[in-house]
């Protein structure tokens, strides 16, 4: 085969992963930014960071890197980002997603961002996803939904399965399994609550702590309620 041909394999090849071949999304190996919209990523995928509400469309398939990132904001609005009713939840289960990452997601500071990550999620001062499964660490660490193993000095979710754990303080309306940190607290729970002070206001479980409070009573050291 003369260089010729190789070249133009070579041409062939390559234009078959950079463009859908039926609709608008572009498929691309293996580096490409995923700040590019409706597109498919099958490597690596590389940009400076992410924003909330700002839908691109965007999947990975591998390794997303965000070089900077949002997450430095995250301590200041750590406390509203999350839903606060099953109306605003339902609404957010319906938007679209920014992105959907298989895979591994490395921030510097920490991503921001409306995504769902199916695999490892990694920031260092705070993060934001819309829905993870698998593993999450960060040192404010929020997820409207989360299965899997959440770690921070602070960690939050709407809905959870798993295990959070935390330095500080964990939160979460509807919780299944264990919580574990100085501070616990859920609207719903089943499962174990294991802290300092820990506070459910719906719990099908036990609470181990200095002081427990559910909706059946408050105690010192163990505390339950499987009703």
């Amino acid at each position: 085969m003369n260089k010729n041909a190789i070249v133009l394999l070579l041409i062939l090849v390559f234009s078959n992963f950079s463009y859908g071949q039926e609709d608008s999304t572009k498929n691309f190996f293996p580096i490409w930014s995923y700040h590019q919209k409706n597109i498919n990523i099958h490597g690596i995928s590389i940009g400076l960071g992410t924003m909330r509400f700002i839908p691109r469309i965007t999947n990975t398939n591998g390794l997303k890197i965000e070089l900077i990132g949002t997450g430095i904001f995250m301590p200041l609005a750590f406390s509203g980002i999350l839903a606060e009713s099953d109306a605003e939840f339902n609404q957010l289960l319906i938007d679209p997603k920014s992105e959907i990452i298989n895979g591994l997601s490395l921030s510097t500071l920490g991503t921001s961002c409306e995504c769902i990550t199916n695999g490892v999620s990694i920031g260092t001062i705070g993060q934001y996803n819309f829905q993870v499964n698998g593993f999450s660490f960060s040192s404010y660490n929020a997820a409207q939904i989360h299965n899997g193993f959440q770690l921070g000095f602070v960690s939050g979710s709407y809905k959870s399965k798993g295990l959070q754990l935390s330095l500080l303080a964990n939160s979460s309306y509807d919780f299944r399994g264990m919580q574990l940190a100085l501070i616990n607290f859920s609207v719903e729970q089943k499962g174990i609550q294991l802290g300092l002070v820990n506070v459910s206001k719906k719990l099908k479980g036990i609470q181990i702590g200095l002081w427990n409070v559910n909706q059946k009573r408050r105690l010192p050291i163990f505390n339950w309620n499987f009703e």
